[in-house]
């Protein structure tokens, strides 16, 4: 930083006798510097700072589990600050807008998601919201193979879960799902005929179960009727009847309509 200063403090006393073409041609050099400076700093992350983490992390008592023996903590590794990469100086080499067409020298979705779109024609509502990984397959049938496989692989912006906390969540591009789906499929009209076959057989299957707990319910009802109907009583017969010719009594319940048939010695 010295170094820009005293190159900045002489730039001052010598523009007085530079053209205007030479001023721009030092400012240029002066902005570069500074962002290879600050791009070292990003580099070379303060050892310092993540010695002290770790050393916590080592000290750190432990953890009663309640049943009746200890856990050691959680060693923390070191980790580097996330930090925005430096921006592009030289106009050649900025990256080109695709909703505006004009050149940018930084952006948020160019350094998250390497999506060439400048932050004044970011859409946080639209094609540039964030879409979670479960969402983006289910919505756009893709598989896993199509996120992290298919080059180029998407990237992604990892959160906290707040639904598994041991876990965390990948946010994925709008814009850049669609682009990876219609890679997949082909077309829009593909996309939606697949969407809509398989709407089809969702809606087959669930009729399909509707109807084999139906039947299954019409069994257990007829099941129960017979066995309150043919339940065990005691038969209450009426009046014995004599056949002559085969010289045997029988009688009937009047409840069940049993008939009981024997001979008398």
């Amino acid at each position: 930083m010295e170094a820009i200063a005293q190159e900045s403090k002489s730039g001052t006393k010598e523009g007085a006798g530079l053209t205007a073409a030479q001023r721009a041609r030092m400012e240029r050099n002066r902005l570069r510097a500074r962002a290879l400076h600050d791009a070292r700093l990003i580099k070379r992350p303060d050892k310092a700072l993540n010695n002290a983490v770790v050393e916590r992390a080592h000290h750190a008592a432990p953890v009663d589990s309640g049943g009746g023996f200890l856990l050691e903590p959680e060693r923390v590794a070191p980790s580097a600050p996330a930090a925005r990469p430096a921006p592009l100086v030289y106009v050649a080499e900025q990256p080109q807008c695709l909703d505006c067409e004009r050149r940018f020298p930084q952006s948020w979705l160019f350094d998250t998601f390497d999506y060439r779109v400048c932050d004044d024609c970011r859409d946080d509502d639209g094609a540039h919201s964030l879409i979670a990984r479960t969402e983006a397959k289910s919505e756009f049938l893709l598989k896993d193979c199509d996120l992290d496989s298919r080059p180029p692989p998407l990237r992604c912006l990892r959160r906290r879960n707040p639904h598994a906390p041991r876990g965390d969540m990948r946010l994925y591009l709008r814009a850049q799902v669609e682009e990876r789906a219609l890679d997949v499929w082909g077309s829009e009209e593909r996309l939606r005929r697949e969407r809509d076959e398989r709407a089809a057989a969702r809606e087959r299957a669930r009729e399909r179960g509707t109807a084999r707990r139906l039947r299954a319910l019409r069994m257990d009802v007829r099941g129960s009727l017979y066995s309150r109907t043919h339940a065990a009583h005691e038969h209450a017969y009426g009046e014995e009847a004599h056949d002559e010719d085969a010289d045997t009594y029988s009688r009937t319940c009047s409840t069940c309509g049993h008939v009981q048939t024997y001979e008398k010695l």
